[in-house]
């Protein structure tokens, strides 16, 4: 081997060119693998080996001493750190876990390796690969802690794209599958549900697609979503728009066939007013684009925010493409001239009318009761009817059949939710057949029914009264108490590692050896990774809702930029 530096030909297993005396092997001081003198990167772990900061500390968490890579990663200089303690560098959603590492440290004097979130200016996140070993002190000498600083920045922000693209085309996928108005769910429903989901891709707050009437010369806004607390309602449609009075923004749409701004601040007076006139709320953020039928404009579909922001290019992308795809779901337009030019070349299309689509209703009267050799039920419970073939055109259609399962014990139960029909849809685990019944089945059967599908399979169901799926997991994690502002945790406060049991997007239940300290009420800090192919961090504030033995039960609050993730974890 041959020194990188000098070219000074080396013996096998020699750590320094004794030539040049430079460093011929580059352990990694997280997993300590043994890199080549010329990587800038562990080959293992991908930590950074060439910017890698020391810091000393005392026990109390004191700066000591600090070298300039560890400045340049903390964005200080020396006479601002020495003498301060070094948590005032770390983000406080970041100390919690923080400091579990540092009291374990403490404890069993093993090494300690965590991620966290650095103070920077704001819009410049900041992240550091924090190593934390205990330097014994000779004689009388206390004890010192040195931190090894590696700037993981790029590689998180690495990782956090790459979730986004698997986001993107994990969206694309099932929506394109699943996007069909004329199901029983109807276009309302179906529309909505992809308005979420390009709001939680963005990163925005609404959701809207508008309709061009041409003979009312308006836009008609038949669709919306809003991201909204879980408690909280979401409000109603705002009213027709009239185009008269969004002149300069119609002229926009006109012209480029979208609209992106970042900041509605940059706006004219009049534009904040058409706007705010338009969507009944003060939006600092949107991005529309014009929806076409035949080269011809029927409407506006867009999303937005309540803060500025950088629309980026995929999501951009994306509500073009939902335009495209709803383009024959909407309702067509009424007769009259087209309020935006259509493309050039192509010839308004005149006013069509479609037929509405048969909506199928499954009537109580539909379900069948298994049969069994049992003692004749009660007129209330007997057979509902005839025959569970819904018959449609000459056509038969196969039914499950259904019956209460008084079997003790939940093993081998599966959890069904309602839709946002209201009605629960079953799927057969051998086949795959699905059904929907409405909730009158539970209310005549119970909470457990037991159901036969057309292949003769039969399996057990329970109903869930959660509006939102809670998954099973295993995730581990860090909670605090957050009843302090500033960067400390205060003696009194309850905080430490947990095992997030399961999760959903409005909340958690995790496992804690300090449960027994909260009380309902408590305002909570969480921090775990999602188990995903990119270990997504998530980051929320919540409440205590329930508290048992060893077991918390947390309510999120507030909207964030983690409820996309959350969102897309269970799609």
């Amino acid at each position: 081997m041959s020194c990188p530096k000098c070219s000074a030909e080396t013996a096998e297993g020699q750590n320094y060119c004794g030539g040049c005396g430079a460093q011929l092997k580059n352990a990694c001081p997280g997993c300590g693998t043994i890199n080549p003198p010329f990587f800038k990167y562990c080959g293992q772990c991908g930590r950074n080996l060439v910017d890698v900061g020391s810091l000393l500390l005392d026990r109390a968490g004191l700066i000591l001493a600090a070298d300039a890579k560890a400045l340049k990663i903390i964005g200080q200089n020396a006479g601002t750190v020495k003498g301060k303690p070094f948590s005032l560098f770390v983000k406080i959603d970041d100390l919690v876990v923080f400091y579990s590492h540092w009291n374990e440290l403490q404890r069993s004097a093993k090494r300690q390796s965590v991620e966290v979130e650095l103070v920077a200016a704001p819009g410049t996140p900041r992240h550091a690969q924090i190593e934390l070993g205990l330097l014994r002190g000779k004689g009388d000498r206390a004890p010192r802690v040195h931190l090894a600083l590696s700037d993981i920045t790029d590689l998180r922000l690495a990782m956090q794209d790459a979730q986004t693209v698997q986001d993107l085309v994990n969206l694309i996928f099932s929506w394109v599958d699943a996007f069909d108005p004329s199901r029983t769910v109807g276009t309302a429903i179906t529309i909505g549900g992809a308005l979420e989901k390009i709001g939680l891709f963005a990163g925005a707050q609404y959701g809207f697609v508008s309709r061009v009437d041409v003979k009312e010369q308006c836009l008609v806004t038949d669709f919306n979503w809003h991201l909204t607390p879980q408690e909280s309602a979401p409000p109603p449609p705002p009213p027709p728009m009239p185009l008269a009075l969004m002149a300069r923004i119609y002229s926009q749409l006109n012209k480029n066939r979208e609209w992106v701004v970042n900041d509605t601040g940059t706006l004219s007076h009049l534009e904040r007013k058409a706007l705010r006139a338009w969507h009944q709320m003060d939006l600092s953020a949107i991005l529309c684009h014009v929806i076409f039928r035949k080269q011809t404009p029927i409407g506006i579909i867009g999303v937005a925010s309540s803060h500025p922001m950088r629309w980026v290019d995929y999501a951009i992308s994306l509500v073009k493409l939902a335009g495209r795809l709803m383009a024959e779901a909407l309702p067509h337009a009424r007769p009259g001239p087209a309020l935006i030019q259509p493309r050039p070349g192509a010839s308004p299309a005149p006013g069509e009318k479609t037929a509405e689509s048969a909506v199928e209703t499954i009537d109580i009267a539909d379900i069948e009761i298994i049969d069994e050799p049992a003692p004749a039920a009660p007129a209330t419970r007997r057979r509902l009817a005839a025959s569970q073939n819904t018959r449609s055109g000459g056509k038969v259609r196969p039914r499950m059949k259904f019956a209460a399962d008084k079997q003790a014990g939940s093993d081998g139960r599966t959890s069904v939710f309602p839709g946002l029909d209201g009605k629960y849809e079953m799927t057969c685990p051998q086949c795959g057949f699905q059904d929907a019944v409405p909730e009158k089945l539970f209310e005549l059967m119970g909470s457990a029914v037991r159901v036969q599908c057309p292949c003769r399979h039969r399996f057990r169901i329970i109903r869930e009264l959660r509006t939102n799926f809670r998954k099973e997991v295993r995730l581990e994690g860090y909670f605090a108490q957050s009843r302090h502002s500033g960067n400390k945790l205060a003696s009194g406060d309850v905080w430490g590692p947990m095992v997030v049991q399961n999760l959903s997007k409005t909340g958690l239940q995790f496992k804690c050896g300090n449960a027994g300290l909260l009380r309902v009420g408590d305002q909570l800090q969480v921090r775990f990774n999602l188990d995903n192919a990119n270990q997504t961090l998530i980051k929320k504030t919540g409440v205590v809702r329930s508290v048992f033995a060893d077991t918390v039960g947390c309510q999120f609050h507030g909207t964030d930029p983690y409820d996309a993730a959350l969102g897309f974890y269970f799609l």
